[in-house]
């Protein structure tokens, strides 16, 4: 189910950062991440990257790309990759 709470005239890569990062600082329970943070290095683990990468899918209706989160697991990176595929989940630009 898509996420009610994300303005719908927002772009995708405004929407994308909001559902990330407020699902970041969910697991991570942190309150002002940056885009350079990594999540394994900032107290992640396996568990916690799994609830979080369920939660966006579910609201962002989006595959999440693990593989990111393995190979470049921050902040920035998940927030781009997640807009690239919500871009293209709903046949947009940005």
């Amino acid at each position: 189910m898509r996420d009610k709470d994300i303005p719908v005239g927002r772009t995708v890569v405004d929407r994308a950062t909001a559902v990330v990062t407020e699902e970041w600082c969910r697991a991570l329970d942190v309150t002002d991440p940056s885009p350079e943070d990594d999540f394994f290095l900032a107290g992640g683990n396996s568990l916690l990257i799994a609830t979080m990468i369920d939660r966006v899918e579910q609201r962002l209706g989006i595959l999440f790309p693990v593989e990111v989160a393995f190979i470049d697991g921050t902040l920035g990176a998940l927030t781009e990759a997640c807009a690239e595929r919500l871009a293209t989940a709903e046949g947009t630009t940005g």
